[in-house]
């Protein structure tokens, strides 16, 4: 992915033609502003789908998507005013909350870190975490999801060793480079390094982590408030893409191909140790994000706010139909 900000507008192209020519009867389409926290990860997937098979149209909306490099970076968006809503994950709300920007989770994506692997080149001498100590391993960005999980793995497994931020697409390239001796990687890039033979995981994340509110999406409390019906819609459509995606399985993994330019296999992979395990309900609760942040303390996170602070459960997503 180019590393500047790519922006796309989904609209119907016809809308405008359609207003003009029936004044009286048309209704104009309210706006939303997603920002995804990178490329590969599975909310980008589930926002294209939902507007690929016209969710957001369906319900009265004009999406813009917006991919970032990081959670952190996308946070900042929203902090900023540019992004109405967000994928991300509860540490950064709860930090970000405590600092004066007031947001919530509003919707479950998944209940563990499926796909998230510590992964160095197949050729390395590191064989087990602890063998870590002094090393360098990549991670996206400071405050994102990878960072929080090196955080996890420095004080869960007693190390010492330096994250250095490479931002969503630089991960691998500098893993299968050597400038960085091991690095945390989301799925599908982790099954394809895997697939491939270029590196092997020496943790998986998913099964490490005890079950929590992992990630899903949020938006700040302003919008909350004064565009409750916007969201409602927003998250009945991307809900309504996780149900696409559930329901169709080869035409989901003829997508994850075609988006994340992987092949057929590691999509295979992807699909099944990720895209079938996402919420389908999507309704994030006080006890699954107290979860989350007790794992952000024990990685070594301070400063959060309470958990009941950072979730908002009025509005249980009901997906909308192709």
């Amino acid at each position: 992915m180019n590393a500047s900000i790519k922006t796309r507008l989904y609209a119907a192209a016809s809308f405008g033609l359609l207003a003009l020519a029936m004044p009286s009867t048309s209704i104009a389409q309210e706006s939303v502003r997603i920002g995804l926290a990178t490329q590969a990860w599975w909310p980008t997937v589930v926002a294209e789908v939902a507007s690929r098979q016209g969710l957001f149209e369906k319900e009265g909306l004009s999406a813009e998507l917006t991919v970032y490099q990081s959670g952190g970076e996308t946070f900042t968006a929203l902090a900023a005013g540019a992004a109405d809503v967000i994928s991300i994950q509860p540490s950064i709300v709860a930090t970000g909350r405590n600092k004066g920007v007031a947001s919530k989770i509003v919707g479950l994506g998944s209940t563990a870190n499926y796909g998230w692997n510590l992964i160095v080149p197949t050729d390395s001498d590191i064989q087990s975490v602890a063998d870590l100590d002094g090393k360098n391993v990549g991670i996206t960005a400071s405050g994102s999801l990878s960072d929080f999980l090196a955080l996890w793995t420095v004080k869960e497994h007693d190390v010492t060793f330096t994250s250095i931020p490479l931002g969503g697409a630089g991960l691998v390239p500098n893993l299968i480079s050597g400038n960085v001796d091991a690095a945390v990687v989301f799925s599908p890039l982790s099954f394809q390094i895997i697939e491939s033979g270029d590196g092997r995981s020496i943790l998986d994340y998913g099964g490490a982590i005890p079950e929590h509110l992992n990630s899903g999406w949020a938006a700040s409390d302003t919008f909350i408030e004064n565009n409750g019906p916007v969201l409602q819609k927003t998250l009945n459509a991307l809900y309504g893409g996780v149900a696409w995606l559930q329901a169709n399985e080869d035409e989901a993994i003829d997508l994850l191909v075609e988006l994340n330019q992987i092949d057929r296999e590691v999509a295979a992979r992807d699909y099944a140790e990720q895209f079938t395990k996402l919420s389908a309900e999507g309704v994030p609760t006080v006890e699954g994000a107290q979860a989350a942040l007790d794992l952000a303390v024990i990685g070594g996170m301070t400063d959060l706010a309470p958990a009941a602070d950072i979730v908002e459960e009025r509005f249980p997503p009901v997906p909308t139909q192709p």
